[in-house]
């Protein structure tokens, strides 16, 4: 069974803080692979370590077989990366950034590259420094995928896109996993996970606390009620057999709920109340994390990670 990522025991110290401890887990190749965790859990530490782009304290990291060379090494050549923050030349514009990076890769033909910026709608003859972050999320996707990579590494895809866009990024990574692509998926917005992930790792202050299937990943039943009665206030007896209720301060009168109840039983209790006002959506990983795992308001430690 060939992996295109392996970790063992891969642990990261920054001085007296973490940044990821003996963290050890395998991504299948031609998988698309989710990694996920709340700000501060020591994802983009993990990143930064199979780039080659900081050593290791202890344990060790595999791409495809082979141990991790320094930044820059050969084995790089087959992986496109997308970090959560881009830098760029300001004074380039996209399509001299786009060329200069298909110099790297020898690539001539730009009718893959095109094809990226029209689908993305991404304009490449603007100033880098004109860009939005929106707009720079574009090109960092368009600069990760253009030598078609056999591993893609993406730190936070979806951030700064608007929901169109993101719906065709997600069209164009299925199709290059189809292709034979692996891709390596972070992020902590749980819906993009639940969209294109077929396994996913949960990490906490560093550590791995969840690997599997992501139709098996914790805290899939929790729902966000929110809703308003047109009748008398509801009861705390009978707020609290919805689950973890609220009022909020800025809407007097409507409620928000996180709640554990199965979902036909919920709609049924629901039924019992005379309401005005009724959404049901699925919570952010924060709010999972802070329900299951007891995590301080913020989303816990922030040490270099």
């Amino acid at each position: 069974m060939l992996y295109a990522v392996e970790t063992e025991k891969l642990t990261k110290y920054y001085g007296q803080n973490r940044g990821v401890v003996d963290l050890s887990m395998s991504v299948l190749d031609g998988e698309i692979f989710g990694f996920i965790g709340p700000n501060g859990a020591g994802k983009t530490t993990t990143i930064r370590l199979l780039l080659g782009l900081i050593k290791p304290s202890v344990g060790e990291a595999k791409i495809f077989g082979k141990d991790l060379p320094p930044a820059g090494g050969k084995l790089y050549r087959r992986v496109g990366y997308l970090p959560a923050e881009i830098n760029y030349y300001p004074e380039m514009t996209g399509r001299d950034l786009l060329e200069y990076a298909a110099g790297f890769y020898n690539i001539s033909n730009y009718q893959w590259v095109e094809e990226l910026v029209d689908r993305l709608r991404f304009d490449p003859d603007q100033k880098i420094r004109t860009y939005s972050p929106g707009n720079l999320k574009k090109l960092g996707l368009i600069q990760a995928l253009l030598h078609k990579p056999s591993l893609l590494i993406l730190d936070e895809p979806g951030s700064g896109l608007d929901p169109l866009i993101k719906q065709e990024l997600f069209k164009i990574l299925e199709e290059v996993n189809q292709r034979g692509t692996t891709i390596f998926f972070s992020t902590h917005v749980l819906e993009e996970v639940e969209r294109i992930c077929s396994r996913v790792a949960m990490v906490k202050n560093g550590k791995l606390i969840h690997i599997g299937p992501v139709d098996e990943l914790p805290g899939k039943e929790i729902r966000v009620v929110t809703f308003k009665t047109a009748g008398r206030r509801p009861s705390n007896v009978a707020l609290e057999k919805l689950g973890k209720a609220q009022e909020l301060p800025s809407r007097p009168g409507c409620y928000r709920v996180l709640s554990h109840l199965p979902v036909n039983e919920l709609v049924s209790y629901l039924g019992r109340f005379d309401l005005d006002y009724l959404r049901i959506t699925n919570p952010s990983l924060e709010e999972v994390f802070f329900e299951l795992y007891d995590l301080p308001a913020g989303g816990g430690e922030k040490h270099h990670v």
